[in-house]
């Protein structure tokens, strides 16, 4: 959601469609956020016997913030805005429904900043588009503990909403309306700068960014809850972007469409199904999995010979399959290439990423058992893995510091994050101490250093507090950490396109 859409399944109420079999939408897990096994502030043992990297790197504590009581950040990873003149902020959103923004710089809250839900849980990764006084923020609203409380938002620089949208049930305006818990993607889709999300319900939507109207060809029926986060690319020689994302699927029909159960790994036509004659048309086409995929999809060039592809991981919510645990890679053709089976569930969501500057993406990602995997793009072979223990929902980031000509890799852990030489998997320190559910955030700060957040929850006197923490890379200088190779953020970049360019 990982999601950033990343979470447990439950079985849902089965939703009835319009001249259809009854299909069952996934929902996450209500426990999922409730704040169970918080790290304590103290005595945290790091992993036993594992290698150190020699390569020598220092980082240092810059400020931290706590947020709401009793309500953590829980699958929100931190968002870059420029906001004002004080140059790059921070932007998450918690479960007592607020989105924050701070100033990377010294911590200091953004004027008007948070906004309130008033109560709905915002477990999205806040997108972005614009700067300054056009900046607008994207984030989507509610959870499966409350799935008809929510939609899509769109805040501006202020923290004032701009447009707000509840996506429906069913076709037609039916069945009620519906939260999001997936993140949205900035892109354009058809107008040059447009954004598009799933929902917890069967419609899905996609908004000029500035206004919020809905685009031609949507609302584009899913058929199935859908958590994952799309990614945007335009690579098919087209003026346009398209749209790759997972989802779930429940045994049924609808229009002339037949559904097992499982998911979907689709591509999806910048039209939607506009000119098309039934609402779920308007693919380019789609990979079924006999598992629900509730990871977000990278897209990038990391097949063999430089060719597209698409990975991505899946969920649990069906028992016993064969998709279960396993990191799946397809083509622009949605044929699938490789699949790779991994030691837990692989809802986290990959990255892209050149590990050893050698002008090759890898794929990195980690399983929910806390297990660091680097990949071959081409084959899913395994190059290292790294055990860390202390599972977790996040999601792996990378970066590059100054003299380096490899990707440090950032592993959220249930207790802290942990920083890696992606060059072997070795770990270089641990920072940070509390549980995360989401994943670090890399940013160029104003001062130049590069910059990394981390937001999740931590225990004081027994109570969970949601807590945001900013930490420096000492002596490093740069303008951008959206370098060629790396992957700063959860879903690459401030849009989160899940492209790697």
């Amino acid at each position: 959601m990982i999601f950033s859409a990343h979470a447990r399944a439950i079985r849902g109420v089965a939703l009835a469609i319009s001249g259809a079999v009854a299909l069952a939408p996934v929902l996450l897990a209500p426990n999922e956020v409730a704040p169970t096994r918080l790290a304590s502030a103290v005595n945290v043992a790091a992993p036993a016997a594992v290698p150190t990297a020699a390569s020598g790197i220092s980082i240092e504590l810059a400020w931290e913030r706590t947020l709401s009581k009793k309500k953590p950040v829980w699958f929100s990873s931190p968002g870059v805005a420029t906001l004002d003149g004080k140059g790059a902020s921070v932007i998450v959103g918690d479960t007592a429904g607020k989105v924050w923004a701070f100033h990377t710089s010294d911590g200091s809250r953004v004027a008007g900043w948070p906004y309130s839900t008033k109560g709905v849980r915002v477990m999205s990764t806040p997108a972005v588009s614009g700067t300054g006084k056009k900046t607008r923020v994207f984030v989507g609203v509610g959870s499966s503990a409350a799935p008809t409380k929510g939609g899509y938002l769109a805040l501006n620089y202020k923290g004032d909403k701009a447009w707000y949208h509840s996506p429906y049930l069913l076709p037609g305006n039916k069945g009620g309306k519906r939260g999001v818990m997936s993140s949205m993607a900035v892109g354009n889709i058809r107008t040059g700068s447009d954004v598009i999300g799933g929902a917890m319900g069967q419609m899905q939507s996609a908004f000029t960014a500035k206004k919020g109207k809905t685009l031609a060809g949507f609302p584009w029926l899913m058929a199935d809850t859908n958590f994952s986060t799309p990614a945007l690319a335009n690579v098919f020689g087209k003026k346009r972007d398209y749209i790759f994302e997972g989802g779930d699927s429940t045994a049924g029909s609808s229009s002339v469409s037949t559904y097992k159960s499982g998911g979907h790994i689709r591509i999806l036509k910048p039209t939607g199904n506009l000119r098309e004659s039934w609402p779920d048309r308007g693919l380019k086409c789609e990979a079924t999995t006999n598992q629900v995929v509730q990871s977000s999809p990278a897209v990038g060039k990391f097949l063999a010979h430089g060719r597209l592809g698409v990975v991505t991981g899946t969920g649990i919510f069906y028992k016993h399959r064969s998709d279960t645990n396993r990191i799946i890679a397809i083509n622009g053709s949605c044929k699938r290439i490789w699949s790779k089976k991994l030691d837990g569930a692989t809802r986290p969501s990959p990255a892209l990423v050149d590990l050893t500057g050698n002008g090759t993406l890898e794929v990195v990602t980690m399983s929910e058992k806390g297990t660091v995997y680097a990949l071959s793009g081409p084959s899913g072979k395994k190059i290292w893995t790294r055990k860390l223990g202390h599972g977790t929902d996040g999601s792996v980031t990378t970066f590059q510091a100054p003299g380096a000509d490899f990707q440090y890799v950032l592993a959220p852990a249930g207790q802290g994050v942990y920083l890696l030489d992606g060059r072997d998997g070795s770990i270089v320190k641990r920072i940070s101490n509390f549980r995360l559910r989401s994943s670090a955030t890399v940013t160029a700060d104003p001062d130049g250093s590069i910059g990394i957040t981390v937001a999740g929850a931590t225990t004081v006197k027994h109570k969970s507090i949601g807590i945001i923490q900013h930490f420096r890379v000492v002596g490093s200088s740069v303008t951008t950490v959206q370098t060629k190779g790396a992957w700063p953020m959860f879903h690459h970049d401030p849009q989160l396109t899940g492209y790697a360019k």
